[in-house]
């Protein structure tokens, strides 16, 4: 993957997971006031969105810091 579509993908991928995180606030939040399900459904749902966050956090730092290295089917430049 070249490095202009690796920059892309990451920036997206960081993107995504704000608009995630924001999402999952605001849904615990109105969870959380209006009383929905339970204690423990509220405890799991954020634990697991905390979870998913991270990872895509993770995915997305990795694709904008990591360099090139070249693939052993890619033709080297000498």
């Amino acid at each position: 993957m070249n490095s202009k579509m690796r920059f892309a993908s990451g920036v997206s991928v960081l993107f995504t997971t704000l608009a995630f995180g924001h999402v999952m606030i605001h849904d615990t939040q109105r969870m959380m006031s209006r009383h929905d399900g339970s204690q423990l459904f509220i405890v799991a749902h954020t634990i697991v969105a905390i979870v998913l966050g991270v990872l895509s956090l993770t995915g997305g730092l990795l694709l904008l810091s990591r360099k090139h290295r070249p693939n052993s089917s890619e033709p080297s430049a000498p």
